[in-house]
């Protein structure tokens, strides 16, 4: 049993709450002894609900190994005989990505996941991950928990800069980093004095140069400076190229050494077949999505050590100076006594900051290296986040909202792609939850 003070507990609550929305959840950990006790424990806290109180263990790899002809007709029955169950038991899965190896198996495995029965609890590690990684028919439903390592209390003894610390995601990823990390350094740029960080254009050379220069010896540098706006990078295009693009090779050139991180996004793909595994083909719409493939590739061939992070659609709350979101748009659309008109074409699968920043923290504890992509569980047009914004505010407040939603068509100067749908190492926590956490952690008047 885990302890109770354990931080690893926050995990398995995430298990039991996607097990509940999705009927899945994955753990990729180290070791498939500690893997095998996270879900065990998981399934103490489902059974405690009174659902799955019964469950069958499988090691897939044991199960391949036993005889292998008759491998996929054996799980087949194992799945039929926890359909019968009726809810009542679930399926625990140690090394899942031996599945692949056995068509039957997978294409099994797929339809119970689609079917949301019976529940399955798999395990594997960071190489099984990226094997089912390469079917994103079957990943890209899977909700994979990459599990906190566990580690001392002290912060840990690196230093690390993060270019573009202002920013959205820039601000609560040097928050969250200033408290895990001994010592962390930001730069901004137009908003750098006021937010006491360090004044850096990554556009100038002459700037990176001079910078790297005085400050020679990070161990972690994060680039999430950039232009982030797509309509606005269809219009400033060479500003966009330059920002997104150019200043990685430019910081290549005057400082290696360290752990190179470039924050991407899910507009390299686009929209048209996911779900998207980090090795899918990469076609952007528009061109702010062009200029983060090309930093991708130039991060990837600058950096020996290089970890680059593709993120959906980020929402949040960090100050009242932060840039409007699709989320912050519909929040004050909400507030005012009036119909709100919302977009119902174009899928997001939005992510809240505190968890995009959790996942950035743990993959650099895993060393990981290569392209790992972070978006919400659920696929939702901005009508729907809508209703769901409402629904969250009337549960915690007792506001309702009065007036009614419209579904109409919105476009923008760059063309969008439709769903973006990519396979998620660390799923976080669904949008409904996460409005739930931003009502009751901010002031709703500041949202």
């Amino acid at each position: 049993m885990l302890k109770a003070d354990n931080t690893f507990y926050a995990d398995i609550d995430r298990a039991v709450s996607l097990i509940k929305l999705f009927g899945n959840a994955v753990f990729i950990a180290e070791g498939a002894e500690f893997g095998g006790r996270l879900a065990a424990e998981t399934l103490t806290r489902i059974g405690d609900d009174g659902a799955h109180s019964q469950a069958v263990r499988l090691d897939m790899r044991a199960l391949l190994e036993s005889g292998k002809s008759q491998a996929g007709s054996n799980f087949q029955d194992i799945i039929h005989g926890l359909r019968e169950a009726k809810g009542k038991a679930g399926l625990v899965i140690t090394a899942l990505d031996e599945a692949v190896k056995d068509e039957r198996i997978e294409a099994a495995l797929r339809q119970a996941i689609e079917q949301r029965s019976p529940p399955i609890l798999g395990v594997t590690d960071i190489e099984g991950f990226r094997k089912l990684e390469e079917r994103p028919g079957l990943s890209g439903f899977l909700q994979f928990i990459l599990v906190q390592k566990e580690r001392p209390q002290a912060k840990r003894d690196k230093s690390v800069l993060i270019i573009g610390a202002t920013s959205f995601f820039g601000v609560e990823a040097y928050r969250l980093f200033s408290r895990e990390y001994a010592d962390v350094r930001g730069t901004g740029f137009s908003k750098a004095s006021v937010l006491g960080f360090d004044r850096l254009d990554a556009a100038s050379e002459g700037e990176v140069k001079e910078y790297f220069a005085k400050y020679p010896d990070f161990d972690i540098v994060i680039y999430i400076a950039g232009e982030a706006d797509a309509d606005l990078a269809e219009k400033e295009k060479e500003r966009a190229r330059i920002l997104n693009a150019e200043a990685v090779s430019r910081i290549g050139r005057y400082a290696l050494g360290f752990k190179f991180v470039y924050i991407s996004s899910e507009y390299v793909f686009d929209g048209s077949s996911g779900p998207y595994g980090s090795g899918s083909r990469a076609e952007p719409r528009n061109y702010y999505g062009r200029t983060k493939l090309e930093g991708e590739k130039a991060s990837l061939s600058s950096f020996s050590d290089c970890l680059v992070l593709r993120l959906g659609a980020l929402y949040g709350y960090n100050g009242p100076g932060d840039k409007k979101t699709s989320v912050s748009k519909l929040i004050a659309g909400l507030g005012r006594p009036e119909p709100l008109e919302a977009d119902n074409l174009q899928v997001k699968h939005p992510i809240l900051l505190e968890d995009a920043a959790r996942t950035l923290l743990k993959l650099l504890d895993y060393g990981a290296t290569g392209i790992y992509q972070a978006n919400g569980p659920e696929g939702l047009n901005k009508l729907e986040m809508a209703e769901r914004i409402a629904a969250a505010r009337q549960e915690i407040t007792g506001r309702s909202f009065s007036y009614p939603i419209i579904g109409i068509e919105q476009a923008g100067i760059a063309a969008k792609p439709l769903d973006t749908h990519m396979v998620n190492v660390d799923t976080p926590r669904s949008f409904y939850e996460g409005i739930r956490f931003l009502l009751h952690e901010k002031k709703e008047e500041q949202l």
